[in-house]
This record gives C-alpha cells, structure tokens and sequence, in this order.
C-alpha cells in the first residue's frame, strides 16, 4: 500500500491531508481488494507502480467526496448580507452511491485492466 511519500512525491497527490490519508488509502485498498474479488485485475501495461497510483486515485474521490458531503451539511451560513441555508438528506441516495461507485472503478481502471469475472466471484 502506497505511503504519504509516495502519495505527494511519486503520484503528486495534494488534495489529501496527511492526517486523513492512512484512513482514506485504506479505503481504497479494501475498494480494491473488493475488485479484485469480483474481476481478473491486472496492472496496465507501460505504467510504473499502477496499483499504487489506482489506489491513490482512489483515495483522492474518497476525500473529495467525504468534503463534498460535509459542504451539503451546511445548515445555514451568512456572510454579510448574503444568507443561504443547504439541506441534505441524512442518506445519499442510491443514485449517488452508484454514481460514486462507477467512477471510483473507471479511476482504478485508468492504471489497471479489469478482465472477466475472477473465479469464485459473482457472474
């Protein structure tokens, strides 16, 4: 699993703090790992370190979205005149979990191949 190290210097992440990036790599590695459960994943070919890059990519979107859903909770704000108030459902809907499903996929996918159905998988 990629380190910080790897995450600024190698892949150029900047949008992951390094308090939050152990908690957020995670995730990517278990989303992964539940890929490679389903699908024959296999590194993309010419790409140097492309599980390591899959998975930052990945814990990119995991922290763009846990902030985008932390911006839908803003009950109220004023800025001088200005006042607005935001209400999210306590629940993303299905819509948005598929939807955050599928790119997360297609973002492990620009550095690894899914192949068909691994064996023991689902399909």
């Amino acid at each position: 699993m990629p380190d910080y190290e790897f995450y600024t210097a190698s892949y150029l992440g900047e949008k992951i703090p390094q308090e939050s990036f152990a908690r957020f790599i995670t995730r990517a590695a278990r989303q992964l790992e539940r890929y490679k459960s389903m699908f024959d994943v296999r590194p993309r070919a010419g790409l140097r370190e492309p599980e390591a890059c899959a998975l930052c990519a990945m814990a990119d979107a995991m922290y763009a979205f846990a902030e985008e859903d932390k911006r839908c909770r803003v009950v109220s704000a004023s800025v001088g005149s200005v006042s607005e108030t935001y209400a999210a459902p306590p629940e993303l809907c299905a819509e948005t979990i598929q939807s955050r499903e599928g790119y997360l996929r297609a973002l492990a996918q620009d550095y690894l191949v899914f192949g068909r159905y691994a064996s023991g998988g689902v399909g």
